[in-house]
């Protein structure tokens, strides 16, 4: 199988910087495209707003795109404590203050995913459509299993051999993929994904506790605005069939069991096609 090809109707969109300021620090926020109404997009960890790069020339055809990378991550600042989740959201909705943005649509994946509906539940006013890319419900037992597997990163060694631990965490699960017969991941998707790993630093494994305790089963009920699913039979395939009963009946769920965590990379133009359709 072969990398999804990127929508051709649209050129790469001029995209500006933004630092801004925060409850929880500077947020380091990419925009592109102008008009319409906003649309937020709110990568998964431990990657950036960079996960969003071959969907973006579609998606800011006609309306500005905000791509933040989440505190902890990317270029944004580091936190020095471990926060709740929702924080992370108020720090979004800090830096889409500061830009002026009043009423925006959002889209999420994975860690994004319980932002995105974080936005929705806590902020129906300024909130017009929101969606996921899996969503991720957890029982008791795999929280635990989970927060075990997800911690601190391994020491350093002065030969740089801890280095090999993040390559082969990825060249695992491209290679467990392309198993299951979703499409190969390229070297330099492989590369991204490490570049991002390192990028976001030692507590990386802070969101992830933070993601593991945050209820989303429950917050996602309270969602009133459209609301669309992408899921793909990825790793958050289980939690995310468990929380089919859960969601609230304006919701539009498309299943993607040829899909994997890259649907933005391997399915970029799939993908597209599904969020201008519902965002239109």
């Amino acid at each position: 199988m072969t990398i999804d090809a990127q929508p051709s109707a649209a050129a790469a969109p001029r995209v500006t910087r933004h630092l801004l300021d925060t409850r929880l620090g500077q947020l380091h926020v990419r925009t592109a495209g102008e008009g319409g109404v906003p649309l937020v997009l709110l990568h998964m960890s431990p990657l950036s707003g960079h996960m969003f790069d071959r969907v973006l020339p579609a998606l800011a055809a006609d309306r500005l795109v905000v791509m933040p990378d989440r505190v902890g991550f990317g270029q944004s600042d580091r936190l020095t404590t471990p926060v709740p989740f929702a924080d992370y959201a108020l720090a979004t909705r800090d830096a889409l203050d500061a830009l002026g943005i009043e009423t925006y649509d959002v889209f999420g994946m994975h860690t994004g995913s319980c932002e995105a509906v974080e936005h929705a539940a806590a902020w129906p006013v300024r909130v017009r459509r929101a969606g996921v890319a899996a969503v991720p419900v957890f029982s008791p037992e795999e929280i635990a299993d989970f927060k075990a597997h997800y911690n601190a990163p391994p020491a350093l060694a002065a030969d740089g051999s801890h280095l090999v631990r993040y390559w082969e965490w990825w060249q695992q699960a491209g290679v467990w993929w392309e198993q299951q017969g979703r499409p190969s991941w390229p070297p330099e998707l492989r590369f991204a994904r490490v570049r991002d790993h390192l990028i976001a630093g030692p507590n990386v494994w802070w969101t992830y506790h933070a993601v593991f305790d945050y209820p989303i089963g429950e917050r996602v009920q309270q969602v009133r605005q459209p609301f669309l699913v992408l899921a793909p039979h990825d790793d958050l395939w289980t939690q995310t069939e468990r929380s089919l009963p859960l969601l609230p009946p304006q919701t539009r769920v498309v299943d993607m069991p040829h899909g994997d965590s890259e649907i933005f990379d391997l399915l970029a133009g799939e993908v597209a096609g599904h969020l201008l359709e519902f965002f239109a």
